[in-house]
C-alpha cells in the first residue's frame, strides 16, 4: 500500500513522496490522518534547516499535531482519535520516573520517525486517545499544542490567584491563555509584535497589551510565559515579572544562546523552568475541552497535503493574519 508523505528537502522546500506502508507490527495501528498543524518547531527546520547549531539532515520527516481515522491495527477500527507524537520506550531512567518527554530512548514523530504530514501514519496503540463525535479533527490535533501548554502550566505550579503574562500570541501563547482561562485566572496578559494577534487574544480571553504595567499595577506578574524564544522576550518576561516569580520558557530560539539580564532575575529570585515538549498529557487536554470547541477558532487556514509548501510559505511569512495552519486529509 502506498502512502503521499511530504519531506523537507531543502531549506524553504517541502515535497511530497510516495512510500510503500511496511506491514503492522505488534501493538502498531495504521491510522488516516484527517488533521495536522504546522508548528513552531516545523518552521525552524523550514527556514532555518535545524535548531540552533544543530541542522538536521534531508529529506527529512515533518508532522507532530495530528489526529485521524483508525484503518487497521490493535484499536478499534473507524475509531476517531488524538496522536500522542513522542513515544517513550517505558524502561528508561527518565521514563520510569515519569519524565517521558525526556527519554532519550524513545521516538517523537517527524523528528527520530516518520511524520504525519501525511495520508496514513503507523505508531503505537498506547499513542491514541479516542475523541468523541461532537469533536472535529481539527480541534484533535490541537490537544497536541494545548498540551505543551498544560505541561508548562504544571510545571511552574500555576493558581488561580497568579498574575499571568504570555509573551507571544501564537498557538502555544493561546493556548496557554484558554488554560488560564479555564483555571479561572481572572488577570492574563498577552504581548506580542502583530496587533492582529493580540485582537485575537483580546477577543477570546487576554488582556492584550503592549505593556501590561498599566494593568497590574503594583501588583507584578507572578507567573510568566515566554513563548516566543528570543532575547527580547525573555528579557520582557524578566522585568514584568515580580518577586518570587515563576517563568516557563517555552519558546524554542532559532540560536544557540540568548541573552538577559541576570541580576533582575537574581534580585527577585524567580525560577526559570525549561519546558520540553509536553509529558503525557493528551488524555487531561480531551478532558479538559471535550465540551468546549473554543481553542480551534485559532485555525485560520487550511491546506490539502499536495498544497503544504503553500501552506508553510503563508505561516513563514505571517501572511493573510494567520495564527494556526492545519494540513488536512
Amino acid at each position: 500500500m502506498k502512502n503521499k508523505i511530504a519531506k523537507l528537502v531543502e531549506v524553504g522546500k517541502i515535497e511530497i513522496f510516495e512510500e510503500e506502508l511496511p506491514k503492522l507490527k505488534e501493538d502498531e495501528v495504521l491510522v488516516k490522518i484527517k488533521s495536522c498543524g504546522i508548528c513552531g518547531s516545523d518552521l525552524h527546520y523550514f527556514k532555518h534547516g535545524g535548531l540552533g547549531s544543530f541542522k538536521e539532515s534531508m529529506p527529512m520527516y515533518m508532522g507532530h499535531e495530528s489526529a485521524g481515522i483508525v484503518v487497521d491495527g490493535d484499536f478499534k477500527i473507524d475509531s476517531r482519535v488524538a496522536i500522542e507524537p513522542g513515544k517513550s520506550c517505558v524502561t528508561s531512567e527518565w521514563s520510569i520516573k515519569g519524565k517521558h518527554n525526556l527519554c532519550n530512548e524513545g521516538t517523537f514523530m517527524g523528528a527520530n520517525t516518520h511524520g504525519a504530514f501525511a495520508d496514513f501514519v503507523i505508531v503505537d496503540k498506547r499513542q491514541l486517545v479516542e475523541i468523541p463525535d461532537t469533536m472535529s479533527f481539527n480541534m484533535a490535533a490541537l490537544l497536541e499544542p494545548l498540551g505543551v501548554a498544560l505541561h508548562s502550566i504544571k510545571l511552574i505550579n500555576l493558581n488561580i490567584f497568579d498574575n499571568v503574562v504570555i509573551i507571544g500570541a501564537g498557538a502555544i501563547g493561546l493556548s496557554v491563555m484558554y488554560i488560564c482561562k479555564l483555571m479561572g485566572c481572572e488577570k492574563i496578559y498577552i504581548d506580542d509584535h502583530h496587533d492582529y494577534r493580540l485582537d485575537f487574544a483580546k477577543k477570546h480571553g487576554g488582556l492584550s497589551t503592549h505593556s501590561p504595567a498599566g494593568f497590574l499595577g503594583k501588583k507584578a506578574a507572578s507567573a510568566v510565559f515566554d513563548c516566543a524564544g528570543n532575547n527580547d522576550s525573555i528579557n520582557k518576561c524578566i522585568v514584568w515579572a515580580g518577586v518570587g516569580s515563576r517563568l516557563a520558557l517555552i519558546g524554542i530560539p532559532t540560536q544557540d544562546y540568548v541573552e538577559y539580564n541576570p541580576h533582575k532575575a537574581r534580585t527577585k529570585e524567580m525560577i526559570l523552568q525549561n519546558v520540553r515538549r509536553s509529558n503525557i498529557t493528551l488524555l487531561d487536554c480531551l478532558r479538559l475541552f471535550i465540551d468546549s470547541n473554543e481553542p480551534e477558532s485559532m485555525v485560520t487556514h487550511e491546506f490539502e497535503l499536495d498544497d503544504i509548501q503553500k501552506g508553510f510559505e503563508l505561516v513563514s511569512n505571517r501572511q493573510d493574519e494567520v495564527i494556526k495552519c492545519m494540513v488536512i486529509g
